[in-house]
């Protein structure tokens, strides 16, 4: 048996769970155990405070997916996401504009880092680049593992920032049925999940904002999938031409014999992460999207009551009969006395229609949105998730 090196004796101890350490061990003393890989995660900057996360984990060997990928080879993959370890309690140097700081992963191979700038940062490009590097060594001669990660500058003075759920508000999830949701998971990847439609032509219309503006308006997206996933919504986005922007995710463990259970939970988290980002942005206002299926109604609203005057509005797409529910009826007229305009809606261009005629998009961004919204009804991919 050879000797534990002193790292990965560390994250022995940092492994909660005797099952995950048992199987950690066994995995480095029959040279199984993967090399670690650093996965940035989009950060993002105020002007003069920048936040940055990522994960430290075994490589997963995963692939870009394809069109037409069989459906082995796409249940391989979302079994990858779930079966490699996390590197917990390695550090990490992060390098941004001149600025370092050496960070350290959580139990789940996590790591946060905060930079603060004296003099405001001034730039016209969306995003920086930021650099990070492992510094501990965990299997025997792993060499350089470094990567290169993007950071979204909103330096300027955007009208309004958005914040989006993302499961049944942009992508086709089925949060509410566990046997749909199984088989989305399992049988689906990045390029045959399908969104909603008009969404990704509707996303860019609120970048873009007002005509003549001059900043786009920055994008976040929240969602009760756990980190295993954002390799997924990274590529789904990007594949459906979606303005890319930070994801917010759940930081929970992640076990293979659970992630059927992924998006599941209290939610609250989406709560936490908007007034987050409420603190982080003093001087910018939202508007908040979601379902009715994952209690995003009731956590606005809270948001809303937490920042009076920052919410510009609210849309929310109805799950079932969600427009009759009378919680729902009773939260938006909550809404309407905290002067939050919120909307159950059923197709993006209602939606579309009112954040025109409130001046945050302008109206050459109309056609694009029904031109979409007809390509996908026509879409059978579509079809076939959504019934």
């Amino acid at each position: 048996m050879t000797i534990l090196s002193k790292t990965f004796r560390y994250i022995l101890r940092k492994a909660k769970s005797p099952y995950k350490r048992a199987r950690l061990l066994l995995k480095s003393q029959l040279g199984w155990l993967g090399v670690p890989t650093i996965k940035p995660y989009m950060g993002f900057c105020n002007g003069k405070d920048v936040y940055l996360s990522g994960s430290v984990m075994e490589d997963k060997g995963l692939e870009k997916p394809r069109p037409g990928q069989s459906l082995p080879a796409n249940m391989l993959a979302m079994i990858k996401r779930y079966i490699s370890d996390e590197m917990a309690g390695v550090r990490v140097k992060v390098s941004f504009l001149g600025k370092s700081e050496v960070v350290e992963t959580n139990e789940l191979g996590i790591f946060h880092c905060y930079l603060k700038f004296e003099d405001a940062l001034t730039t016209s490009q969306q995003y920086a680049s930021c650099h990070y590097e492992l510094i501990d060594e965990v299997v025997e001669n792993q060499g350089s593992v470094t990567a290169e990660g993007k950071v979204l500058m909103v330096t300027g003075q955007p009208p309004f920032g958005v914040v989006s759920d993302i499961d049944d508000t942009i992508m086709v999830s089925h949060s509410t049925d566990t046997i749909k949701k199984l088989k989305l998971m399992l049988f689906k990847n990045a390029h045959t999940r399908v969104p909603f439609e008009g969404v990704a032509a509707f996303y860019r219309a609120l970048q873009k904002g007002s005509a003549g503006q001059d900043t786009l308006n920055p994008l976040f997206y929240v969602s009760s999938s756990e980190w295993n996933l954002y390799d997924l919504l990274d590529d789904f986005m990007a594949f459906r031409d979606i303005p890319a922007g930070p994801f917010m995710l759940q930081e929970l463990e992640h076990s293979i014999f659970h992630f059927w259970k992924s998006g599941g939970g209290t939610h609250e988290h989406k709560l936490k992460k908007i007034l987050f980002l409420l603190s982080f942005f003093k001087d910018l206002n939202f508007i908040l999207i979601g379902d009715s299926g994952q209690r995003d109604p009731q956590l606005y609203l809270k948001a809303a009551r937490e920042a009076p005057g920052r919410i510009k509005a609210v849309y929310i797409r109805c799950i079932g009969k969600g427009h009759k529910n009378p919680q729902m009826l009773e939260i938006t007229k909550e809404m309407k006395s905290l002067n939050v305009p919120m909307l159950l809606i059923s197709d993006t261009e209602e939606a579309a229609r009112h954040a025109l005629l409130k001046g945050y998009m302008d109206a050459s961004s109309m056609p694009d949105i029904a031109r979409q919204v007809k390509v996908d009804h026509k879409n059978t991919g579509f079809l076939s998730d959504t019934h």
